[in-house]
């Protein structure tokens, strides 16, 4: 039976339902980034504090504004990533620290290297890593819903992605560009296909993929079949 692919946007909605009744209880326990938002917004337009505080309990309205943006909080990533872990053939799972793993020139090194190398401006951070019969795996995971500068900016970032992977010769290695949402499905302007598309164009399908994350459990079901005969 396959793992049930995960509902982005239900769960997002869910996520920020959730900030928004945490407000009250990080008001009272004096959460240090909500103090910060609401200081300057009472000195911006000239409030009281205490009134500002006082209508964060009593509207939930009011209240939204000082809400944690789940999109600031790796919402997307995280989903991903408990989606992935529950795949029957993925093992060692890990969600990797932004900026330390990195892919440059198709190798697996660490931010530390790539600026000794001077190649931080094309080094591509990974998101996870797992292994899957015996084949390590590296991804990188986008979430694009609509069109737009950063989202644009997102798709070329899993081009470049793509285009760092192709030249890896690390044994026993893949690598992954995961793109997901309605963003990528949309036409791509330059080939007169979908982003998806044109995303799975690019990459060698020797040892570089691009994919949905709904394709991802039969996409390793197959990698396994292959490994073992």
């Amino acid at each position: 039976m396959s793992t049930p692919t995960p509902d982005f946007e239900k769960k997002f909605v869910a996520a920020i339902r959730k900030n928004l009744r945490d407000v009250v209880t990080e008001l009272e326990n004096g959460d240090k980034n909500l103090k910060k938002k609401i200081k300057t917004f009472s000195s911006r337009f000239a409030f009281v504090e205490s009134q500002v505080k006082a209508k964060i309990r009593d509207d939930e309205m009011f209240r939204a504004f000082f809400a944690k943006d789940p999109g600031k909080q790796k919402i997307h990533e995280n989903i991903a990533a408990a989606f992935i872990a529950n795949i029957p053939t993925v093992s060692n799972f890990k969600q990797l620290a932004h900026d330390d793993t990195q892919l440059l020139g198709g190798a697996v090194i660490s931010r530390k290297d790539a600026r000794k190398g001077g190649g931080t401006s094309r080094a591509k951070s990974l998101d996870f890593y797992w292994e899957t019969c015996g084949i390590k795996v590296y991804a990188s995971h986008k979430y694009t819903k609509s069109s737009g500068g950063a989202q644009d900016n997102q798709y070329r970032d899993l081009q470049e992605f793509i285009r760092e992977a192709n030249q890896s010769n690390l044994r026993g290695a893949i690598f992954l560009a995961i793109a997901d949402g309605k963003y990528y499905l949309t036409n791509d302007a330059e080939t007169d296909t979908t982003k998806l598309a044109r995303l799975k164009r690019l990459t060698n399908r020797e040892n570089v993929f691009a994919l949905s994350i709904a394709e991802i459990e039969a996409f390793l079901d197959e990698l396994c079949m292959k490994s073992q005969k």
